[in-house]
């Protein structure tokens, strides 16, 4: 198929629909659930979280939906970017990739996220590419899932 921008972004809105979101945020959040709790381990303080956290933790689970500045608004930020809606500024999206990236992919002592090839094929790797490089980066993975 040949793409435009406004075929790729129909496409884009029709595949990242909102319950596709909300499964990559659930996702996105079990990984630094996780994370969260190997670091409180090593530091030997793993009852650190009280149990309103833990409640506010069961909540985002469950609904998606954590108020405030954090990661999760990142990812709504860039799934809205794949989508089609217009880039705010250049700095607020590479704040947001950022955080994503740290947050992801930054160990502790590294200077730098190290970013796996297989983050790039799921929903938040791809939201990631087009606000990186623009949906016309994606044309050819467009192809594949088109055929899937």
């Amino acid at each position: 198929m040949t793409w435009t921008r406004e075929s790729a972004f129909d496409y884009l809105k029709e595949v990242y629909n909102d319950e596709v979101m909300q499964q990559e945020k659930r996702r996105i959040f079990k990984q630094l659930h996780r994370q969260l709790y190997e670091r409180l381990d090593d530091l030997a303080i793993n009852q650190a979280i009280n149990e309103r956290a833990e409640k506010q933790l069961y909540l985002f689970k469950e609904f998606t939906f954590m108020p405030g500045d954090n990661i999760f608004q990142s990812m709504r930020y860039l799934f809205l970017l794949a989508r089609g809606e217009v880039e705010r500024d250049r700095a607020t999206t590479r704040q947001h990739l950022d955080r994503i990236y740290n947050s992801l992919f930054k160990a502790a002592g590294m200077q730098n996220p190290i970013i796996p090839e297989s983050f790039w094929e799921t929903p938040l790797g791809v939201a990631c590419t087009v606000a990186e490089e623009g949906v016309e980066a994606i044309y050819p993975m467009l192809d594949e899932m088109k055929e899937a």
